[in-house]
């Protein structure tokens, strides 16, 4: 005994109408189908669009770029003024150390020259006790 029920059998113009009946069906979900995938495109590409927008986003506001970029534009603006004023420090501290002997070799002249001085109002006065 089969497991399906016995059915009459369906005429040609019967058939051939459920046949045009399930290729309507089938177009129409072919439609709808075609519609969901043009939806679905364009939610991708809303997503992909957002998505780069947030990385664009999050990479304006990384300090650690931003701090590298503005480095590099200072240093690309400003390399050659701070290595002039580099250069003028190290020549003032070389003026300074110039200066610092030249006053110290005047004080030791001041001293010598003191001392000098001292000296002859020392062999002076020793004259001057010896005269009557």
């Amino acid at each position: 005994m089969p497991d399906q029920p016995d059915l009459p059998a369906l005429s040609d113009d019967d058939l051939r109408e459920t046949l045009d009946l399930m290729a309507t069906a089938v177009a129409s979900m072919s439609d709808r189908i075609d519609d969901l995938t043009a939806v679905a495109d364009k939610q991708i590409k809303v997503a992909t669009e957002a998505r780069i927008a947030a990385f664009a986003a999050r990479d304006q506001t990384n300090p650690k770029k931003y701090g590298d970029l503005l480095g590099q534009t200072l240093d690309s603006h400003l390399g050659a003024t701070a290595d002039a004023m580099t250069e003028i420090v190290r020549r003032l501290g070389v003026q300074t150390d110039k200066t610092i002997g030249a006053l110290a070799k005047s004080e030791d002249d001041r001293s010598t020259a003191y001392r000098a001085v001292f000296e002859r109002e020392q062999k002076a006065d020793r004259l001057k006790s010896r005269l009557p």
